[in-house]
C-alpha cells in the first residue's frame, strides 16, 4: 500500500502528460503585393549546328536559343552552383577548373520574342513571378486552425 501512495504522483503525471493536443492548419495559397517580372535571351549560332541542310541547322538553332533562354532564366530563380578546384604542383599554380551547374523546374514563363540576329538565332522567354502563386510555389499564410483534444 506504500509502494502505491509513493507512486500514485507519478501514475497521475502519466495519466496527464498522456493527453495530447492535436492542431490541423489549412493553408491558402497568397501572391505577394508586388511581384516582378524576370526575363531571359538565349542565344545559338545558327551555321554551326549540326545537319545535313540549313533548314535543319536553323531549327537547331531555334532549339538551342530557346534552352539557353530557360536556362538562364532558371539561374535567376534558383542560382547557380559553383565548383572550384585548383591543384598545386610544388608552389606554383599547375591547374585550375570550375564547374557550374544550374538545376531547378521553370513553369509558367513564355517565349515573348524569337528572331535571327545576325549569325545567331535568339529567343527571350519572361516569366511573371505573380504566376508562381497559382503554380503552388510561394509561401502561405493560415487559413484555418483547428485543435483537438485527445485523451
Amino acid at each position: 500500500m506504500a509502494i502505491l501512495i509513493r507512486t500514485m504522483p507519478l501514475l497521475l503525471a502519466l495519466t496527464i502528460a498522456g493527453c495530447s493536443l492535436e492542431k490541423l492548419t489549412t493553408y491558402q495559397l497568397v501572391a505577394p503585393e508586388k511581384s516582378p517580372v524576370l526575363t531571359a535571351k538565349g542565344y545559338a549560332p545558327i551555321k554551326s549546328q549540326p545537319g545535313p541542310s540549313s533548314d535543319q541547322k536553323f531549327v537547331q538553332a531555334m532549339e538551342a536559343s530557346r534552352m539557353d533562354a530557360y536556362r538562364r532564366l532558371a539561374e535567376q530563380l534558383y542560382g547557380q552552383q559553383l565548383r572550384s578546384y585548383t591543384r598545386l604542383e610544388g608552389e606554383t599554380v599547375g591547374r585550375k577548373s570550375m564547374e557550374v551547374k544550374v538545376q531547378g523546374v521553370v513553369r509558367g514563363a513564355k517565349v515573348t520574342h524569337q528572331r535571327v540576329e545576325g549569325e545567331f538565332y535568339t529567343t527571350e522567354v519572361s516569366l511573371d513571378t505573380a504566376t508562381l502563386a497559382t503554380l503552388g510555389s510561394v509561401e502561405s499564410k493560415p487559413l484555418e486552425s483547428e485543435h483537438k483534444w485527445w485523451f
